[in-house]
């Protein structure tokens, strides 16, 4: 590592070093610059590609979204759910995960709604599933799309009030599923409380992740023909959202900041932000943040 690296991992205040490496993923002179506040709930971020970031508020039903231009705006009303809540439902009834489809639409999580929806070019919204054998699905809270147009998705109880489980109503377990071909298999069944979900970078893998206090760990499985196989704990953290970068480094939300693992589960450093972290993505050299109320963004090096 040259001078200069050292003297930034030594300069350092808002990034806790935990391995060297850290230094050629962070730009270790950058700070956490706020971007937007006073939202309900962040949750869902990803990078629009009109240029501009993309986000869910769970509380406030909403998709907003933020550019330099024009600031924040609201991108998408009744994002998670259409009239009024029930008695079934918390007060995290909004959208959740989003992500693009093979065709560049937008697919995403509504817990209100107990559904995996799609938003076509002409700005309607389609129901793709709501239901497992019979039964709805809890509040679906993540999802990634794989190449070849496979939904993966997590259904933890979060927008059922109490935030838990009832069998009675819906799921008797928190799956993660796969949606392909219009048909929506169980593909595990191994957490508590499922949360976050990712592939990495050359999409060999999924890791998933649990923010269930009595649950830490990140667990990461072989993509294999559409299954998942040869589960293993990556680590044993807890986390809410859930990133890989290009070179298969493992972002993941924390209550303690944006913790950074290696792909061999080496723990490199943490970005120190001052509030619980919910979810992430990463556009280029740009790593943005959301807390349950506030929006960040944080400079990573480009090589």
């Amino acid at each position: 590592m040259n001078g200069k690296l050292l003297m930034e991992l030594a300069w350092s205040k808002s990034i806790e070093v935990y391995h060297p490496d850290i230094a050629h993923i962070l730009r270790m002179s950058a700070n956490p610059v706020l971007m937007a506040s006073d939202f309900g709930f962040i949750e869902g971020l990803l990078w629009h590609k009109g240029g501009y970031l993309i986000f869910s508020d769970l509380v406030r039903n909403k998709i907003y979204k933020h550019s330099k231009q024009q600031g924040t705006e609201v991108f998408l009303h009744e994002s998670g759910l259409n009239g009024l809540p029930t008695s079934l439902d918390s007060n995290h009834v909004g959208s959740n995960g989003i992500a693009y489809d093979l065709h560049g639409n937008f697919v995403f999580c509504q817990h209100g709604n107990h559904a995996i929806v799609r938003l076509n070019k002409e700005g309607v919204i389609e129901k793709i599933v709501d239901s497992f054998q019979g039964r709805r699905l809890n509040s679906p809270n993540d999802l990634i799309v794989a190449p070849d147009g496979s939904i993966y998705f997590t259904d933890p109880p979060y927008g059922l009030s109490p935030q838990k489980l009832n069998p009675d109503a819906a799921q008797p377990i928190a799956g993660i599923y796969r949606w392909f071909n219009d048909t929506l298999e169980l593909v595990s069944s191994d957490f508590t409380y499922p949360n976050g979900l990712c592939f990495s970078p050359d999409c060999r893998y999924v890791y998933v992740s649990s923010s269930f206090s009595e649950e830490k760990m990140i667990k990461r499985y072989e993509l294999e023909d559409g299954k998942f196989k040869n589960g293993e704990i990556f680590i044993s953290e807890n986390a809410d959202g859930i990133k890989t970068d290009k070179r298969g480094n493992v972002f993941l939300a924390t209550e303690t900041g944006v913790r950074i693992f290696s792909s061999a589960g080496i723990k490199l450093g943490m970005i120190k932000i001052p509030a619980i972290v919910n979810n992430l993505c990463i556009e280029g050299n740009t790593l943005y943040i959301g807390t349950p109320h506030k929006l960040f963004r944080f400079a990573l090096r480009s090589k």
